[in-house]
């Protein structure tokens, strides 16, 4: 059984890799994606291949992890985290993964094949769901820390 101690870790754990995540993700979209657009035909291939055996341990699976531990703290509540927040979070977390998985892992894939500028403007163009659904994610994330800091109390 978990102690009150290990949920409170957990619960920093789980802010501070929500954090993490953010900005590696934004990192990607605003940074690496319109880069794309500037990296060579012959040079795209390798370009894209790198940032690919990248993404998994910089941004995957620490995002992975952030859903796990969200659904982890809805079972194991801290004290003073609302769980209505703890699942509005994971709402966020579970739609962005579905984006990920069903649209946009499909089209980064296919551009292992050499550069394609209309996929990779499709690509740039339906991103902006994710990057408002980790955004919400994150506000969450700082609400529930400042409402539990701040010695508030929450029945739900």
């Amino acid at each position: 059984m978990l102690t009150k101690n290990h949920i409170n870790l957990l619960f920093q754990f789980f802010c501070a890799i929500s954090f993490y995540s953010y900005g590696t993700a934004m990192m990607d979209y605003f940074l690496l994606y319109p880069s794309r657009f500037l990296v060579g035909e012959n040079e795209f291939i390798a370009y894209h291949k790198l940032l690919e055996s990248a993404i998994y341990p910089i941004s995957v699976i620490p995002f992975l992890i952030i859903v796990l531990l969200n659904a982890l703290l809805l079972w194991f509540r801290p004290e003073r985290v609302s769980k209505n927040l703890l699942v509005l979070s994971l709402v966020c977390l579970v739609l962005d993964l579905f984006s990920t998985i069903f649209f946009q892992a499909r089209r980064n894939i296919a551009l292992a094949n050499g550069k394609d500028v209309a996929l990779m403007q499709k690509i740039t163009d339906t991103n902006w769901g994710r990057v408002f659904l980790e955004s919400a994610q994150v506000v969450v994330v700082l609400i529930m820390m400042v409402r539990r800091d701040s010695g508030h109390a929450y029945k739900a």
